[in-house]
């Protein structure tokens, strides 16, 4: 496992910007190539690169598939379909990186989001979806981060949610922490998969330690 600091443009929140899943990087085009070459080599994946600049936070996928939000232009859509995997754009606005958490076992999906693309969601990713909070939150998507190994979710949940969450996923490690310096929107500052990770480069030293804890295998 290989983690790795990383900015988009000077941007530490790289996880409101893009998507990760083992095999696929989602991308803004004018992401800069020493950042593209860093995201190949840390992750191990094919890079797409989008006319879209807030990916991590419209976009929700795993290696089964990739759900879209409704403002995802036409041109978007047709070149996360160049992945060769289903796609579904959803018929209502949602920023489905903040409303669900998925990995390629399992999810849970925030209250607010109709039972029908619940189970149009559950379709093309190929996983069961729970209806749950994190921390009496709807954002499930921004308040962790999770891998086909490991999770990192906000400080905010109790000790119930963390135990729950680790077998809905079926996470070999989980940990409690933060990232960039105090953020409890853990999927702002990391993108990545079991494979590799990029995270914000303001993240500190006791974040690092429990990210590379509940992450490497």
């Amino acid at each position: 496992m290989e983690i790795e600091f990383a900015d988009l443009l000077g941007n530490i929140h790289i996880g409101v910007s893009i998507l990760c899943t083992e095999n696929h990087a989602l991308i803004p085009v004018e992401t800069p190539e020493v950042l593209v070459k860093l995201i190949e080599s840390t992750m191990k994946v094919t890079i797409i690169r989008l006319a879209e600049r807030i990916i991590g936070s419209l976009v929700l996928g795993n290696s089964n598939g990739f759900i879209l939000s409704n403002v995802i232009a036409k041109e978007v859509v047709e070149q996360i379909q160049s992945t060769g995997l289903p796609v579904y754009q959803a018929p209502e606005f949602f920023a489905f990186g903040n409303v669900v958490l998925a990995n390629d076992y399992g999810g849970i999906i925030s209250p607010i989001v109709p039972s029908k693309i619940r189970h149009d969601i559950e379709k093309i990713l190929k996983v069961p979806l729970k209806i749950k909070t994190i921390a009496n939150s709807d954002l499930v998507g921004s308040l962790a981060y999770i891998t086909n190994y490991g999770g990192l979710i906000t400080p905010l949940a109790d000790e119930t949610e963390v135990k729950e969450l680790k077998s809905l996923l079926n996470l070999q490690e989980i940990g409690v922490g933060s990232v960039n310096k105090g953020s409890e929107f853990i999927s702002s500052g990391i993108v990545g998969n079991s494979k590799g990770l990029l995270i914000g480069r303001e993240t500190t030293g006791i974040e690092i330690m429990e990210i590379t804890r509940c992450f490497s295998s």
